[in-house]
């Protein structure tokens, strides 16, 4: 018992001080906070004449020179890897980059080249496996037999293993 009048003492003591506190400005005085009200001076819109362009070659031209101007470096084009890789995922389809330009490509290192030609290929793999398994689930679940399948499905299957062991040999080269 002792323990609560203790409590109820010290819950007082606290409510007290809570109406010591003055604060600098009272409720009434204190109006509506907005930081937006004045950005650029005036009601409206924030002024900000080229937050949106198109893609005329002026509207690119006015992107670069601001870009420029207010961080000091010069804008660089896509590197020829991007443009390749993307490509690649738009079409599905490796564009015809001669290895040429690939090496000659200044925005990157070589080393970086073939970290991120690695990363494609793991992606790639990993997409390749899970259709992979989805298939052969489907096979298992709906009772498809092997003898089912077409014959261009059965050479198929021999062309992707001979490309697979292939792709796994040269893997080894590149990793040593």
């Amino acid at each position: 018992m002792d323990y609560m009048k203790k409590f109820k003492q010290f819950l007082a003591e606290e409510e007290k001080e809570d109406e010591k506190v003055e604060y600098q400005h009272g409720e009434e005085e204190l109006g509506e906070a907005n930081v937006t009200g004045n950005l650029d001076g005036g009601e409206g819109p924030p002024n900000t004449p080229y937050a949106f362009g198109d893609d005329s070659p002026k509207s690119k031209k006015k992107q670069k020179d601001n870009a420029e101007a207010a961080t000091g470096y010069a804008m660089v084009k896509d590197s020829l890897y991007k443009k390749m890789m993307s490509m690649i995922h738009e079409t599905g389809q490796l564009n015809e980059t001669s290895y040429r330009e690939y090496k000659k490509d200044p925005t990157s290192t070589p080393q970086q080249k073939v970290n991120r030609g690695i990363h494609e290929v793991n992606k790639m793999l990993g997409l390749m496996e899970k259709i992979v398994n989805n298939n052969i689930r489907l096979k298992t679940e709906m009772g498809v037999n092997s003898n089912h399948f077409w014959k261009s499905t059965g050479k198929r299957f021999a062309k992707i293993n001979e490309r697979m062991t292939r792709i796994a040999n040269r893997l080894k080269e590149l990793s040593q």
